[in-house]
């Protein structure tokens, strides 16, 4: 756990990370700056859904999808899984 706050920190104060990370993190950078207006108690959470909406929002706009999702023919489902209780948590996008 100390090792992965110690990661944060150092994304936080953007500094150099080892080995590929510096990749993934800034990939997940978008999410990142979203995440910290969230008022959250679990940092980590709120990124993943905020990367999660993310990517299911890039979906939704995608030239292939769009039109099958606008016609009823598909959604486009975000959604967190919870690893302690194994619920699953729809972020949006949940046909009505």
């Amino acid at each position: 756990m100390r090792r992965h706050l110690r990661r944060l920190q150092r994304l936080r104060d953007d500094k150099p990370l080892p080995g590929c990370l510096h990749a993934i993190a800034e990939a997940l950078r978008p999410a990142y700056e979203l995440s910290t207006r969230r008022d959250s108690t679990d940092p980590t959470e709120a990124m993943a859904k905020t990367q999660v909406e993310l990517i299911a929002d890039d979906l939704r706009t995608n030239q292939d999808l769009a039109p099958l999702a606008s016609q009823g023919n598909l959604a486009v489902v975000s959604a967190y899984y919870h690893l302690h209780t194994g619920q699953v948590e729809i972020l949006n996008g949940a046909p009505a």
